[in-house]
Formats: C-alpha cells, sequence, structure tokens
C-alpha cells in the first residue's frame, strides 16, 4: 500500500447472469435484465422487456488488461475478469494495485435506467441493491457500494433511497439521461433529491453511453464518426445535465445535495465554470432564479472524476477547488488502466500541492461518501 490514503470513487462490479432472472418476483422474471448469446455475431445480447438494450460489447464490462481488438468479441460474459463478480478476487486486485478502498458501480445494472415499465425498474433496482450490499459485506473495510435509484418511479425512489441507507450503501445512482420523458431538472425528481439530502447520501450521475435511454447516443449517433461515440456521449450527457441542474434551479432548491459527475474526465470542468457564468450573465432572464453564480454551485456541492490518466487537474486546482476532485479506476472495464491505475494516478498528479493531491486520491471520496470509518479500520 501506498502512504496516501487511495480511494477508487468509481469501481465496478459484474453481476450474475442470472441476477434478476432468479430474483425478480416470478411474474417480472421473463422481461427483467438478462443475457443472450448471439452466435451468429459472436457477443452477448443484453435484453429486457423484450428487446435487446445492448446488443455487443458487453466482454468491455470485465476485460480490463486485455487486448482491445474486436473489444472482445467471442467472450462470454460469464469469463470476464472474476475480480469483477467475487470480491474475494476484488480484495486481491486492490492489494495488488496499491488502492485502500474501492466505491462500487454497476456493470449489468447500468442498463437498469433502460427499463420502461415503472414497477419493473422498481423491483429490479431492489435486487441489485440487495446484491450489491451483500457483495460490499463480504470486506466491508475495503468496499462500498452505491444503490441503484429507480427514477421511472420517483415516489417509489425517494422511498428506495432510505433502504439504501438502511442497507450500508453510501449513495444513489442514476443516468444522467431523461426518466420517463423527464429530464433530471424537473421538478417530478424534488422528492428524490430531498430524500437523498434527508439521508445524507449522495446523487451519483454515472453513464452508460447506450441508446437505450434518451440522450447524445440516442439523438445524435448518425453525427458521430465511428470510435468517437464512448469518449463523446459520455461528456455531452454529463454537461447538459449538469447545466440544466444549476439554470433549472435545482441545485438552489436543494442546496444539501451532493452531486458527483462520474466517468467523463474532468479537464472540462474548468470551461464549463467559465461558460455558464458568462451566459448566466447574458441569458438569466431565461433561467430559474438563482442566487450564486453557476460556478458556485458546483464548487458548493460537486464533485468531478478524473480518469487516471489525465493532465489538467494539477492545472485547475486552484481555480475550481481542490475539494472537487475525486478519481476514477473504472476496473475492471476495458478501458481501465490495468494493472498499474495507481501507479499512473501518482505519477500525474506529481506537481499537485499535498493537500490537493490527497483530496484527488483519497480524502476527497471520503467526505463524499460519507466513509471515514471505513478509513479508520483500513489504516489501522
Amino acid at each position: 500500500m501506498t502512504e496516501i490514503l487511495v480511494v477508487d470513487a468509481d469501481g465496478h462490479v459484474c453481476e450474475p447472469p442470472d441476477l434478476w432472472s432468479s430474483n425478480l418476483p416470478p411474474s417480472m422474471r421473463e422481461e427483467g435484465i438478462a443475457l443472450r448469446w448471439n452466435a451468429e455475431s459472436g457477443w452477448d445480447e443484453c435484453w429486457a422487456e423484450g428487446r435487446i438494450l445492448v446488443n455487443r460489447g458487453l466482454p468491455g464490462l470485465g476485460n480490463a488488461g486485455l487486448s482491445f481488438e474486436n473489444f472482445g468479441q467471442g467472450m462470454h460474459y460469464e469469463d470476464l475478469n472474476p475480480a469483477g463478480f467475487d470480491p474475494e478476487e476484488r480484495i486481491k486486485v486492490l492489494d495488488a494495485e496499491g488502492i485502500h478502498i474501492s466505491v462500487l458501480y454497476p456493470g449489468l445494472g447500468l442498463k437498469l435506467g433502460g427499463l420502461r415499465d415503472p414497477a419493473l425498474a422498481v423491483e429490479s433496482c431492489k435486487v441489485y441493491n440487495d446484491w450489491i450490499a451483500d457483495y460490499a459485506r463480504a470486506a466491508p473495510t475495503r468496499l462500498a457500494g452505491v444503490g441503484a435509484l429507480p427514477l421511472q418511479d420517483p415516489e417509489q425512489a425517494a422511498q428506495e433511497v432510505f433502504r439504501i441507507k438502511d442497507l450500508g450503501l453510501v449513495g444513489g445512482f442514476c443516468r444522467p439521461n431523461p426518466y420517463g420523458g423527464e429530464p433530471l431538472h424537473s421538478r417530478v425528481f424534488d422528492p428524490v433529491w430531498s430524500a437523498l439530502e434527508e439521508a445524507d447520501l449522495p446523487l451519483a450521475f454515472h453513464p452508460a453511453g447506450v441508446s437505450d435511454m434518451d440522450g447524445t447516443a440516442l439523438r445524435m449517433a448518425e453525427l458521430m464518426a465511428p470510435g468517437t461515440q464512448h469518449a463523446v456521449v459520455l461528456l455531452f450527457d454529463q454537461y447538459m445535465t449538469l447545466s440544466n441542474l444549476v439554470y433549472a434551479g435545482a441545485m438552489e432548491r436543494h442546496p444539501d445535495l451532493k452531486v458527483a459527475v462520474l466517468e467523463c474526465g474532468g479537464g472540462w470542468i474548468g470551461h464549463w465554470m467559465d461558460r455558464l457564468n458568462e451566459f448566466h450573465e447574458s441569458y438569466k432572464w431565461a433561467a430559474a432564479p438563482l442566487s450564486m453564480k453557476p460556478s458556485e454551485y458546483f464548487q458548493r456541492q460537486c464533485v468531478v472524476s478524473f480518469d487516471p490518466g489525465e493532465h489538467t487537474h494539477k492545472l485547475l486546482a486552484d481555480f475550481v477547488g481542490e475539494h472537487t476532485f475525486i478519481w476514477a479506476s473504472d476496473f475492471p472495464h476495458n478501458d481501465a488502466k490495468y494493472p498499474g491505475v495507481v501507479d499512473e494516478l501518482l505519477e500525474h498528479s506529481e506537481g499537485m500541492s499535498d493537500s490537493a493531491r490527497a483530496g484527488l486520491v483519497g480524502t476527497n471520496a471520503v467526505a463524499l461518501y460519507g466513509i471515514e470509518s471505513m478509513v479508520e479500520s483500513v489504516l489501522q
């Protein structure tokens, strides 16, 4: 382990392929998330509600460290990195990489937002939340899970917030996309944001970059050159959603809501602050009444996740606020740096002040997720 506290603010798991078909209420099992092997294409397909949510690329959920060639075509989901499926194997990876604590997000469960039936979404999120809580309990000083919010039914999602808290999960996540035709700055979601404030849990926006939900992947696919999609979609959806939350007054209405903007890099946030401030001067007549500059809402309530290979955090820490930076391994996804992620992170953060570097590498994530007790245990 390194001398500096290392907290991976956004790692991933690989759920059992039969998680939902085995655990949903019997009447819903045929409609839940499930995998089907397509022998003709050589891909596992992700299905739900009688339609394909993802028709290729599922090996990318767990083939970290393997060749990028053909994105793992021909590889079965069940044969992916065992550290995605098994918490004991995950601890071996944390030890080898030099990570003290990993906060976990889903693999297949990122498709929960694409479910259209609100009742199915509610029950599917409950199944996932129960499972990830059990996964994290296998190593309670090293692993922490974030729960899924079924925003297809905001009333039920608000109730699930408190169940997430009771399960010992450390936040709630959703995709940065409209749910049920409603963008996330809509007031229909205010009860969920209020519940998160009351429970003192952060809201994490985790994109998926696929077209099962409204957003950039669905609306702009024909405008993107092959290979650009993942780099572009995740950022565009996050940029839009964060901007909307500020300009529509959601952050004004919910001053105690902590927001994590994940998996789209962090270097853009300085540009975002300048641009949102500048254009608010000209267009505040069209926006909701705000008591602060747009940048100040971010600095008060938000964090942004940097990839370990980025270079701009050392340039932006003073301007944006060193308390707003976290990092993510993205392990075991295909684009994760593995092995060697912590070495890369520490190399690229050289030159930062000691406090800024400590915040990026670990302490800001501890504050975000409220996991101080885990730190006390892991450093003993």
